[in-house]
């Protein structure tokens, strides 16, 4: 579309025609929207209440790995509790049905993870997951800490890692995305100290990501 400056005609590249608009908005942005609003939701409603319902007793052993569906696996810490996922042993880890949500917690700290489709890549999924939480009432103060850093898995996977302040706490946010289109969001949420203190422990997890192709 071009409008009139000065008497002269100017390009404005954020002008999106009629057929493209669904009540005020670009259709093209609404699929991606709606995913990352998914996973925002993951957590934070339904993993919490889950968490809340679910006895916390399952408690994390060296070799565990979690089946986030679809040869997709990470490595929970050890010690920690395991309050909803899928756990399969290392001797056992195969591709195949999984759940697309887990959370743990230990010592105050909660990690939760959510899987669903995306199309972008991690820093693409990071800054959705930002916009919804500067946006959320449950994030009052919002604020990402540091510029995001990329991370390298043992699977040889690249996301972006990030730190975040609020009123309600402290945290770190992650995410991968994956060549099957699926895309990650992991938060890990305590106090500073409470973090400092696990900092080896979450590395590790976020390092143990893998992917295995079914065969």
């Amino acid at each position: 579309m071009a409008s009139t400056y000065g008497g002269r005609h100017v390009a404005v590249d954020n002008w999106v025609p009629v057929e493209r608009r669904w009540l005020g908005l670009d259709k093209r942005t609404l699929l991606p929207g709606l995913v990352v609003f998914a996973i925002a939701i993951l957590l934070r409603s339904i993993i919490p209440s889950i968490d809340q319902a679910t006895p916390v007793d399952d408690v994390i052993e060296a070799g565990d790995r979690l089946n986030l569906d679809n040869g997709l696996t990470i490595a929970p810490p050890v010690g920690w509790e395991l309050v909803d996922g899928i756990l399969v042993g290392a001797d056992t880890v195969q591709p195949g049905a999984g759940s697309a949500s887990a959370s743990m917690v230990q010592g105050g700290v909660q990690a939760q993870i959510a899987v669903s489709s995306f199309a972008g890549d991690a820093g693409a999924l990071l800054d959705q997951v930002n916009r919804n939480d500067s946006r959320s009432d449950s994030r009052p103060g919002f604020t990402v800490s540091a510029e995001p850093t990329a991370i390298t898995t043992v699977g040889g996977i690249t996301g972006a890692v990030e730190g975040y302040t609020s009123a309600a706490g402290d945290g770190l946010l992650a995410a991968f995305t994956f060549p099957d289109g699926r895309g990650m969001a992991v938060e890990v949420a305590g106090t500073s100290e409470q973090l400092a203190a696990r900092t080896s422990q979450i590395d590790a997890m976020l390092r143990s990501v893998t992917l295995e192709v079914p065969q």
